[in-house]
């Protein structure tokens, strides 16, 4: 009992224990006169247009994983499937939407990597 009562007057409790002030802590903001850059993304006109070329272009070639036929041609003979009917919309089970996705997905990857490839080219990283 004795080695029990010295160990447990070892230890400090929570009234000994030092405090750290919150004053201790202070975190500065020093005004500066730089701005947030207008032209922060860079964009070069060219590469959206060479994006959509490149993404349209591949897209409409016939590949067997949709019988022979095209992403594109699919996607542009489900929207005119669509506007026959025009003014219910497509259900969620039609293959519109997989058309749909998949073609935009590619479509803005395409124009995001064209992006980044031409500012890397443009900054000296390749």
């Amino acid at each position: 009992m004795a080695a029990l009562a010295t160990r447990a007057s070892a230890l400090p409790t929570l009234a000994q224990r030092p405090r750290v002030s919150r004053r201790a802590v202070i975190v500065r903001a020093e005004a500066s006169n730089k701005t947030f850059p207008r032209d922060w993304i860079k964009s070069d006109p060219l590469v959206p247009v060479l994006g959509f070329a490149g993404w349209t272009i591949p897209s409409t070639i016939g590949v067997s994983g949709f019988g022979g036929q095209s992403l594109f041609g699919l996607f542009t003979q489900s929207i005119g499937e669509q506007l026959a009917h025009f003014p219910t919309g497509p259900a969620l089970t039609d293959k519109f939407w997989l058309y749909l996705i998949t073609w935009h997905l590619g479509l803005f990857l395409t124009i995001t990597l064209g992006q980044i490839g031409v500012q890397g080219r443009k900054q000296g990283y390749w």
